[in-house]
C-alpha cells in the first residue's frame, strides 16, 4: 500500500509542477559570447572574399575589353580609343559597367591599345587595380593582363611592336 501511495504522490506532484520555462541569464550570456567569437573569426574571411570577388570583376572586365578590342581590330584594322567608346555608335558595345572600377580604354596607335581598371577607393575596398594591353603584328595578337603589386597600386600595361606586357605590376597568365 505504501508503494501505491508513494506512486500516486509522485504523479500528483509531477502534474502540478510547472517546470522551468525559459533560459537563465547565464545561459543567454554564454550563447551571445559564443556567437560573438564566431562572428569575430568569420568576418575577416568574409571581407577577404568580397575583395577577391571585386578583383575578379576587374580581371574579367579587362579580359573582356581585350577580346572586344581584338574583334574590333579584326574588322576595322585599328583599335578603338576612349573617344570611340564614348560615341553613340560605341564600337566596343557596352563593355563593362561596374560599381567599383572605372575602365579606361586607350589606343596608342592602330596596332596597340591598353585598358586600365582603377578603383577610386581601392585602399578602403582592399583591392588591387588591374590593367591590360593588346598588340597586333603580322597576323597575331598578343595580350597581357596586369595586376598591381599592392592594394590601391597602379599597374602599367604597355603595348608596342607586337608585344603586350606589364612594366609595373605583375603580369597574370
Amino acid at each position: 500500500m505504501n508503494n501505491v501511495f508513494t506512486a500516486k504522490l509522485l504523479q500528483s506532484s509531477l502534474r502540478n509542477k510547472k517546470g522551468n520555462k525559459g533560459f537563465t541569464l547565464i545561459e543567454l550570456l554564454v550563447v551571445v559570447i559564443i556567437i560573438g567569437v564566431l562572428a569575430a573569426v568569420a568576418l575577416p574571411n568574409l571581407l577577404a572574399q568580397v575583395g577577391k570577388a571585386r578583383e575578379t570583376e576587374a580581371k574579367t572586365g579587362v579580359g573582356t575589353i581585350n577580346r572586344a578590342q581584338q574583334t574590333y581590330h579584326f574588322e576595322k584594322q585599328a583599335f578603338a580609343d576612349a573617344t570611340d567608346v564614348g560615341t553613340a555608335s560605341n564600337p566596343l558595345g557596352t563593355v563593362i559597367v561596374s560599381d567599383y572600377f572605372d575602365f579606361v580604354v586607350a589606343a596608342t596607335d592602330a596596332d596597340n591599345a591598353t585598358v586600365t581598371a582603377i578603383d577610386a577607393d581601392a585602399a578602403n575596398n582592399g583591392v588591387r587595380n588591374y590593367g591590360g594591353a593588346i598588340s597586333y603584328t603580322a597576323g597575331a595578337y598578343d595580350t597581357a593582363v596586369c595586376q598591381s603589386d599592392d592594394v590601391g597600386g597602379t599597374p602599367t600595361p604597355t603595348a608596342s611592336a607586337g608585344a603586350a606586357a606589364c612594366t609595373d605590376g605583375t603580369e597574370l597568365k
